[in-house]
């Protein structure tokens, strides 16, 4: 009977190692292909919310209260604005954003790309047409419940409201 459990005790073992040895090889072969795709999603959004820019020089970003701007340029060589990834906690965790701030320091585009809000409520920040309607404005914004939240869910909108005040107000100390 002790001898069973021994040797039951011994496949499971050998199970399970092999089994840690497959997922150790899998993770390796995979963590470049998912780090090379968070790369290209990344850039996509940078173009999508500093659509002037046809190119991102991160070797120049500028570090303020935190935030990394990167500056873009457009086809001539020209700054347009920058870009900087913000990560502001909602309700259920952090709201992690890409915002693109023209060189006036007004909101050239947000995109949403990492968020687990509540689905059918706060998870709308996530919506392209909601992070639309921040196009234009500037750190004198003020927050309107009415327009800039969902009914049922006003703190996942808040908190994007609060991570891009911040980063503008960051982006001020970067401009001057």
């Amino acid at each position: 009977m002790k001898n069973r459990f021994i040797h039951y005790g011994l496949v499971l073992l050998v199970i399970a190692a092999i089994s840690a040895g497959i997922l150790g090889l899998v993770n390796d072969f995979t963590k470049t292909v998912i780090a090379q795709n968070n790369e290209k999603a990344q850039n996509e959004a940078k173009r999508q919310v500093l659509t002037q820019a046809n190119e991102f020089k991160a070797e120049e970003a500028v570090t303020s209260e935190g935030l990394e701007f990167v500056p873009g340029y457009d086809a001539n060589g020209a700054k347009v604005g920058y870009v900087t990834t913000v990560a502001q906690p909602g309700y259920a965790g952090d709201i992690t954003f890409i915002l693109g701030v023209t060189l006036d320091g007004k909101i050239a585009g947000v995109r949403v790309t990492n968020q687990s809000e509540t689905p059918g409520l706060g998870a709308k920040v996530a919506g392209i047409e909601w992070q639309d309607h921040w196009v234009g404005k500037d750190s004198t914004y003020e927050f309107n419940k009415s327009v800039d939240a969902f009914a049922g869910a006003t703190i996942s909108p808040q908190a994007v409201y609060t991570g891009l005040m911040r980063a503008l107000k960051a982006y001020n100390g970067v401009s001057k």
